[in-house]
């Protein structure tokens, strides 16, 4: 089954639903029954399609065990629809469930995704931009058929609702008898169930609409009151070493967006879509994982002093992190950002959004390319007063689902590609040509990046660092983009590129062995050394700095 068969499905559901008889009236119960039902047959196709991989349908157990899911499924709806069937508030209540339980349908059906309270962050923390570049003519379709539709269907019904106490007695008696059905179908099966969700924990949430209410309900819960954001360290300053250098330090970290490592030709993929970086001094390391499967968690994780296994949301915007501590050394930081804002991590140094600038050369109707980011930048580096100074650039990357509009039609290298957002029209081929058309342009801005470097060199020891915030699914085993929960995320969302280019200048007055970091390419980092090793290539003490973290470290003669 795939996005084809649920588009004859939602016809199908279409002409039943505009054919059907309106009764004069329904109880509140019998509602909640229908609708319940109507989710479970026709909003769920993706939950079904991976019960279906998973469950052995030879065996007569396997298809019990697929119908006992399908009716706790069902029974598990009834007993939240009729939570929110309720007299003036139910109809409206029903509606927007309806239209946002047709809009995840299509997401899960199209792209693979499921849906968490992670998910459900980086969908409050995006902006317009990146939402407008998910809506098609077969998102609007599902939202029409699957959403609209089916409203103006309850709207259009005289619901009869009891008198309070009635009505109340009733909800209770039918989602009681409802919760004790689902409890013995559970255990009648209870072997069967413990098999599947301890191994199979994603599917779950992959229930539709339940995932998305936990899901919301699970990030507003942890969004807690007003955070006050508290220093990490009081005593962050610049070394003996820093202090000494005849020349400032100026450094470039770049935080990609959306490229998997074995995209990079750097890192050994077959077509060459680094050919520029190639000519460079770079150091790639080639074994590095994200802190996370979506901006709104990777970006904060790497830019704090939690690292994966101590983050948190909560945690992160309870504290400063890295460009707070590099702000308290006495060091200027920019932030220009091409994409959808720095996730809180940027909120205490200067920030620039340089989309609004819609500058012809770099921009199109439909938005800016990286290259944007270079725009003006020996103003903004003059403007700077501290005498090191760290520059954040903050790509649009690799952001799907339309590549095609990532990069100038000049670096279309690899071809035919996929022209529009919704993949699974196009080919396998066309995906990934349109993906590494990304990645080549990708390698013409961080080359030039490191060309503008160069030209500052003669007044800065200059440093580049550049790390991706996370990977990217392009189709792998039915899957699509990113934000898969970490656990279950394939190794395509976790699989980083992380490189450095220094200047001769900055090499010698820091005493870095070059050739010793090329020998540590190949072990295994990840976005918890991005931390310690920004600290300590800008010279800062401070005691939040670990130095068994930071990846220079050992290479250093001091």
């Amino acid at each position: 089954m795939n996005l084809e068969f649920s588009l004859k499905k939602l016809a199908l559901f279409s002409s039943a639903a505009t054919n059907a008889h309106i009764p004069e009236k329904i109880g509140s119960v019998g509602l909640s029954l229908s609708i319940s039902f109507l989710l479970v047959a026709f909003y769920n196709l993706a939950f079904f399609n991976a019960a279906i991989a998973i469950i052995d349908l030879s065996s007569i157990r396997g298809v019990f065990f697929l119908l006992n899911i399908g009716l706790v499924l069902w029974l598990l709806n009834f007993i939240f629809i009729s939570l929110i069937t309720l007299p003036y508030l139910g109809k409206p209540l029903l509606a927007f469930l309806l239209i946002v339980a047709g809009s995840t349908a299509y997401f899960m059906d199209a792209y693979g995704v499921v849906i968490h309270r992670l998910m459900i962050q980086n969908a409050m923390e995006t902006d317009f931009s990146e939402t407008k570049n998910l809506i098609n003519a077969k998102l609007i379709l599902y939202i029409a058929v699957l959403g609209v539709i089916p409203t103006l269907t309850i709207f259009r019904l005289n619901i009869d609702f009891l008198g309070f106490k009635q009505e109340l007695v009733r909800k209770l008696k039918f989602t009681g008898a409802a919760l004790i059905t689902s409890v013995l179908l559970i255990l009648c099966m209870s072997a069967d169930y413990a098999s599947f969700f301890r191994n199979h924990k994603n599917i779950r949430q992959m229930a539709n609409p339940l995932n998305v209410v936990y899901a919301t309900a699970s990030f507003f819960s942890n969004r807690g009151n007003a955070t006050v954001v508290a220093p990490i360290e009081h005593d962050a300053a610049i070394n003996a070493l820093g202090k000494s250098l005849s020349k400032p330090t100026l450094l470039v970290l770049v935080v990609g967006e959306t490229a998997r490592a074995d995209h990079f030709s750097t890192n050994g993929y077959s077509r060459q879509t680094n050919p520029l970086l190639a000519r460079q001094s770079i150091i790639n390391f080639s074994n590095v994982t994200s802190c996370g499967t979506e901006t709104a968690v990777s970006v904060p994780c790497m830019f704090s002093a939690l690292g994966r296994a101590g983050y948190s949301d909560s945690k992160a915007k309870a504290q400063e992190g890295l460009l707070d501590v590099i702000k308290h050394a006495g060091i200027d930081v920019l932030w220009r950002d091409n994409n959808s804002s720095c996730k809180g991590t940027c909120n205490r140094v200067d920030y620039e959004d340089v989309q609004h600038l819609a500058l012809p050369d770099h921009c199109t109707d439909v938005e800016c390319f990286d290259e944007i980011l270079l725009h003006d930048l020996d103003k903004k580096l003059a403007a700077m007063s501290s005498r090191d100074k760290v520059i954040v650039l903050h790509q649009k990357g690799s952001h799907g689902p339309d590549y095609a509009d990532r990069y100038p039609k000049g670096f279309a290298t690899f071809t035919p590609v996929c022209n529009t957002n919704q993949l699974h029209n196009c080919s396998k081929e066309e995906v990934i040509n349109a993906y590494d058309n990304t990645i080549h342009y990708t390698d013409y801005f961080l080359n030039s990046a490191i060309e503008w470097l160069k030209q500052q060199s003669p007044q800065y020891n200059t440093a580049f660092i550049y790390l991706s915030d996370h990977g990217e699914s392009l189709g792998e085993n039915g899957l699509y983009l990113h934000g898969m929960p970490y656990r279950f995320a394939p190794k395509e969302q976790k699989h980083v590129p992380f490189l450095f280019w220094f200047s001769e200048g900055f090499t010698r007055a820091n005493a870095i062995d070059s050739q010793c970091l090329q020998r540590s390419t190949t072990k295994a980092y990840s976005h918890d050394n991005l931390f310690h090793t920004t600290l300590g290539l800008l010279n800062i003490s401070t005691n939040v700095y670990r130095d068994n973290l930071d990846m220079v470290k050992p290479c250093r003669a001091l």
